[in-house]
């Protein structure tokens, strides 16, 4: 049980910031894709499946986000430098050795690429923003985390704070009924039941234990979990009945619109009023009325799902995802520009429209810059290589040696993995296998952490030891689950 001294000083060191710059946000996620970058090309110069490579892998995958989002915050700019040159100097050195011409890259075009239904691109982005909130939820207490990348308090804009819009874009993007398979309303909330369960347990920590509790957040009860929960049931029962991708998406800018209609009408000035709070929906009215924002970004996830989750994903399905993805990212960042000027700033507690553009903005960018680095990866394999042959999938049907392939019974060919390099690290793999598991096992460090130590007197290297030895706490179980094939939730 902490002190109330202590409990005071460690909710105003969590209080009252005002963000950061887009650019510095940025640049603080770049290593996270550099990292995957260097991964993915050295694994075409060595043996991926060595042990001394498997831990350069790991190491890396996790110190990136760690030491440039604490002790190398403000050197964001160099460590990009850094892993750039890396990179640069490695895809030289495989261009030097290729063995193939630029004109048999053709044959790409109709290479299948997906493992079982499985994005490598999904999969990165997904698993680096969970790594991202691991590290993110324990080191916010920690004094060498810059307090301009903590959850601003009214406007704003904050590594933290994307990190929530974020978590919300990708459960749509994941999401069943966003890749088009069958999932009622009824299944949708026995499956995340445990959400409650977590917010009702954290509700209880965080009372008993004395954790602060900064209710400029969501509200006296209210917290993540819940709004998690009910965005995903919402999101089960309008996404059926809309279906159709481009639908999905004007449905999210409306709703998104429609909100901000509301809050510009009146309902800004009752969720940020000051004083005392009056019954149970009046002291969650943050976590309430920011579901309908939150909902918005969930359904242009779902609406992404859409557009990004088609079989057989080839090359060629590749390439204009990418494309589509990249026009998509400027044109929000375009729109979010534009909207700045005659509406409110992104506000996180809000979930206004500025916060959903922004949102939806960083993280089709995020998704571009992995499905970029895919395609560079698969194009370097092809170029290094270039005389291996591929496979052809044929399903259901009775060999026959003397009659050719007509163009309607060719299938996609399948490049052997040994031949594409490492595009997904294992540490990533293992996260996306148990997501809820890992995000659970965070939450549970992270209170332990802050019940075993005075987080917000612990400066350099042993703030650093500790949050590294948290990390590999809840990274070790989570990697032992997916050796052995175990999928919790």
């Amino acid at each position: 049980m902490m002190d109330s001294e202590y409990q005071g000083r460690h909710l105003k060191f969590i209080s009252n910031n005002n963000g950061s710059t887009i650019q510095e946000i940025v640049v603080a996620g770049l290593p996270v894709h550099l990292s995957s970058f260097l991964i993915g090309v050295a694994s075409l110069l060595f043996n991926p499946s060595s042990w001394i490579f498997r831990l350069f892998e790991l190491l890396l995958v996790v110190s990136s986000p760690l030491l440039s989002l604490t002790i190398l915050s403000d050197y964001g700019e160099l460590v990009c430098s850094f892993l750039s040159f890396l990179v640069v100097i490695l895809v030289i050195i495989i261009l030097l050795q290729k063995k193939g011409a630029l004109k048999d890259l053709k044959r790409l075009f109709d290479l299948k690429i997906e493992e079982d239904g499985k994005l490598d691109c999904v999969t990165n982005y997904r698993s680096s923003m969970l790594l991202i909130t691991a590290i993110c939820i324990l080191a916010v207490d920690f004094p060498i985390f810059p307090r301009k990348f903590a959850k601003t308090e009214n406007f704003g804009h904050s590594v933290m704070d994307l990190g929530v819009g974020g978590f919300v874009f990708a459960a749509g993007l994941v999401s069943r009924e966003g890749r088009g398979k069958k999932c009622s309303v009824r299944t949708t909330i026995s499956q995340n039941i445990p959400l409650v369960v977590l917010g009702f347990l954290r509700l209880a920590m965080v009372t008993l234990s004395g954790y602060h509790n900064n209710i400029a957040e969501y509200g006296v009860h209210w917290n993540f979990f819940f709004t998690l929960f009910f965005v995903k049931v919402f999101g089960s029962l309008l996404v059926p009945k809309i279906s159709d991708g481009r639908r999905l998406w004007i449905a999210s800018v409306m709703l998104a619109v429609l909100y901000e209609g509301a809050l510009s009408f009146g309902l800004v000035d009752y969720i940020l009023a000051e004083g005392p709070r009056d019954g149970i929906l009046d002291e969650n009215r943050e976590g309430i009325s920011s579901l309908q924002g939150f909902l918005a970004v969930y359904l242009a996830g779902a609406a992404w799902a859409a557009q990004i989750y088609q079989t057989p994903f080839t090359f060629t399905v590749l390439t204009n995802v990418l494309q589509d993805l990249i026009v998509w990212s400027v044109l929000m960042w375009l729109n979010l520009f534009y909207s700045t000027t005659f509406f409110m700033p992104p506000s996180r507690r809000l979930g206004n429209y500025t916060f959903f553009s922004l949102t939806v903005a960083y993280n089709l960018s995020i998704l571009s810059a992995f499905l970029l680095i895919e395609t560079i990866v698969i194009v370097l394999a092809e170029l290094k290589s270039g005389d291996y042959k591929y496979t052809k999938e044929k399903k259901n049907r009775i060999p026959n040696k003397r009659k050719k392939d007509t163009p309607e019974e060719k299938m996609p060919k399948i490049l052997p993995w040994k031949q594409k390099g490492v595009r997904t690290s294992v540490l990533y793999q293992a996260i996306s296998y148990n997501p809820l598991t890992y995000f659970l096992l965070a939450n549970i460090g992270t209170g332990l952490v802050n019940v075993l130590f005075p987080t917000v007197e612990l400066t350099g290297c042993p703030a650093v030891l500790i949050l590294a030895g948290y990390l590999a706490t809840i990274s070790l179980p989570v990697l032992g689950l997916y050796a052995k094939s175990i999928k919790i939730a």
